[in-house]
């Protein structure tokens, strides 16, 4: 009985094995159903002959397919499977899309320091990630390949950013939050938006901009200037007319502005043709005959020589050439346009070299300082430098003490000199033979000098800055001056007196406001000084005033002589006169890079020792560039500021219009003093006098610009 049962047992068992047999043979032919094959299997795996998903051969290291239940470390899974909550979202709500294949190759395999990170969060309809163990680690989610790799975050993103977006995008603290944030991750795709990390969705605020320098130094650039130059780089050909000591010219002038940082330069080729001459009255006709109108042509064509025939303008192609600005660190100009102080102007305050039209120089300033010491240099021209001079400071508590007020303690020496200051000037015979004519300097570009000298000033000033904060800078000081003028060279029996000046005063610089800044820069002074000493004494009208002291002829012509130079004014002829107490104010204000406006007033109990200033200039607009420059030296009083006699004035003014952006429209005015000829009644006697000096004068300029600002 019982062999019979085991012989059926395994009867049976052998029914089964060819069953099993015959089945797995029939597998080959079992056609799997369409709904089936739409829905995918995870990353990984792949679907067997019967439908069912198992893992891929070779996809995976054996023993993590032995041990599939065993997540990776040190990523816990429960930790990880605690925000996602898989129960929300194994059902998805449609079937996604399967990853290309050239997607889901640029995926690249999770490295070893991964685990630190948990997973993402699942896309919507893509279903939870299992745990590591369950899935071949190499392969990624198949949901995966919708959601480009993360990227490393850009350099200039804050770090504290990027850590906010890796926790909301892979663990996020509230439930629900995955889809959200997944679904931001995806904006990737439209450019990496989320790499880059979008600020304001964030709430991220922008960090405020850098506080600006504080303004300091001249607020003005063009006072004492008659040119003006374009804020922007700058290549053209200016063709014009221009009117100067009443001849017209034919004006053709290449032109080169370029800007690299803290330096820029321009160059510049003036040149002009004459086409008439207006000056009739000064046409020798014979007696009874009528001056002939078309001989004011009998020049035309002619080159204006004068623009070129002195040593200083062999390189007055270098329109300027400049470093930084004033009261920089450094500081360094070769330049036509503006002006020159030295320290706080009581010797040389807003010189400028080229108020004579007839006479252009390249002048040159070179500033360097630090916390300890610095120096100034100048000088009215690198070919000739006449005038020239030197400041030398140094900060002696600086190199002990951390005091801000005590650094800033300073004692400065000033030197300079005009090597070759007139004295007496020549004068022709013309029209007085063989006797001098009193009224009739020689010279052609300027009155020729009969004696000179060497004109030194030195002095020694102190100032400390008693309160600086991010808007106010107040700085009081103290100078106490000489002027030494020299011997007279020829044999001139004049004997100059030496002189001596002392100033007290306050300046004051603030700056309101950051975009844009407002600037304010005040100036007061109270001054006492010798008869035979005047308070900057280099000043904008130097180059003319140094041969004739003023051009109020009427006082002097009555008595046959023209006004005196300044050396023999100041040094020789206020000898013995009393003391004198003087002021000097001066208000700038400044919207930095849109408008400057400056006033200036100074006065003393002297004899014509009032002079005003008043300038604006307006650099910003990009269309439209303009400043204006009104100077009135010598009056008795602000009542003549408006009078009608012209001769102590000047004024420049400069217009720069864009038509188009390769079309501009220059224009320039000036009413200056020219060294020119002619005759007018001077005596008194009503008896017309021939006459060279310097005389005040219009001059117009104008031109179309064919050019590119940049």
């Amino acid at each position: 009985m019982r062999w019979r049962n085991a012989r059926l047992g395994a009867l049976g068992v052998g029914l089964l094995v060819l069953l099993a047999g015959a089945a797995s043979q029939a597998q080959d032919d079992w056609e799997m159903p369409e709904e089936m094959k739409a829905k995918p299997c995870p990353a990984g795996e792949q679907r067997d002959g019967f439908g069912k998903c198992v893992p891929i051969p070779g996809a995976a290291k054996p023993a993590e397919a032995e041990k599939p239940a065993e997540p990776e470390k040190p990523a816990a899974p429960e930790k990880a499977a605690e925000p996602d909550k898989p129960a929300e979202v194994e059902k998805p709500a449609e079937p996604v899309k399967p990853a290309e294949p050239g997607e889901v190759e640029e995926i690249p395999a999770p490295a070893e320091g991964a685990a630190a990170r948990p997973p993402l969060p699942p896309a919507p309809g893509e279903k939870a990630a299992e745990p590591a163990g369950e899935k071949p680690a190499p392969a990624p989610a198949e949901g995966a390949a919708a959601r480009p790799p993360l990227v490393p975050p850009p350099a200039a993103q804050p770090a504290e950013v990027v850590g906010e977006k890796a926790a909301e995008g892979s663990t996020p603290e509230k439930p629900g939050a995955a889809e959200p944030e997944t679904a931001e991750g995806e904006k990737t795709a439209e450019g990496d938006k989320a790499a880059e990390g979008d600020k304001a969705a964030e709430g991220e605020e922008e960090p405020p901009p850098p506080p600006q320098a504080f303004i300091k130094g001249e607020l003005s650039s063009f006072i004492g200037s008659s040119k003006l130059v374009t804020k922007n780089n700058r290549i053209g050909v200016r063709l014009g007319a221009e009117l100067v000591d009443g001849i017209f010219y034919q004006t053709f002038n290449p032109e080169l502005d370029l800007r690299f940082g803290q330096f820029q330069f321009g160059l510049g080729v003036p040149l002009a043709i004459e086409i008439y001459d207006m000056n009739f009255e000064n046409l020798s006709v014979g007696e009874g005959e009528e001056v002939d109108w078309t001989e004011g042509f009998g020049n035309a064509g002619r080159f204006r020589t004068e623009d070129w025939d002195e040593p200083s303008e062999y390189i007055r192609f270098i329109r300027y050439a400049t470093w930084g600005k004033k009261e920089d660190h450094i500081f360094a100009s070769l330049s036509q346009v503006g002006n020159n102080s030295l320290g706080h102007g009581a010797l040389m305050r807003r010189y400028s070299a080229n108020i004579d039209p007839n006479s252009v120089r390249v002048a040159l300033q070179f500033d360097m300082y630090n916390d300890y010491a610095g120096f100034e240099l100048m000088s009215n021209s690198i070919v000739d430098w006449d005038v020239f001079g030197a400041l030398a400071f140094i900060k002696p508590l600086s190199f002990f003490l951390d005091s801000p007020i005590a650094r800033s303690w300073s004692i400065g020496f000033t030197w300079l000199a005009d090597r070759h200051a007139p004295v007496t000037l020549e004068k022709s015979a013309f029209g007085l033979p063989p006797v001098a004519n009193p009224f009739y300097l020689s010279g052609e570009n300027h009155p020729d000098s009969l004696s000179t000298s060497f004109l030194q000033g030195m002095g020694v000033d102190m100032e400390i800055k008693v309160l600086k904060t991010e808007s106010v800078d107040l700085k009081p000081f103290v100078d106490f001056s000489f002027m030494l003028p020299g011997d007279p060279s020829g044999e001139v029996p004049l004997e100059p007196e030496w002189g001596w000046g002392f100033t007290a005063g306050l300046l004051g610089r603030f700056n309101v406001g950051q975009d844009p800044v407002h600037a304010f820069r005040l100036i007061a002074e109270f001054r006492s000084f010798t008869p035979t000493y005047l308070p900057g004494y280099f000043d904008t009208f130097y180059e003319v005033q140094k041969y004739l002291s003023n051009l109020n002829y009427a006082d002097y012509t009555s008595h046959g002589r023209l006004p005196p130079t300044k050396f023999e004014d100041v040094f020789v002829e206020r000898k013995g006169q009393d003391q004198r107490y003087g002021y000097y104010v001066e208000f700038n204000y400044s919207i930095v890079e849109n408008l400057t406006l400056t006033l200036a007033l100074e006065g003393s109990n002297a004899d014509r020792s009032t002079n005003f200033l008043a300038h604006i200039e307006v650099p910003a607009l990009s269309w439209l560039q303009f400043f204006a420059s009104y100077h009135h030296r010598s009056m008795d009083g602000l009542g003549e500021l408006f009078a009608s006699e012209m001769g102590n004035r000047i004024i420049f003014a400069a217009v720069r219009l864009r038509v188009f952006p390769f079309l501009f429209i220059n224009f320039q005015y000036q009413h200056t003093l020219h060294f020119s000829e002619g005759e007018e009644e001077l005596t008194g006697d009503e008896y017309l006098d021939r006459y060279r000096y310097y005389a005040p004068a219009h001059g117009f300029f104008g031109d179309l610009e064919f050019g590119w600002e940049f």
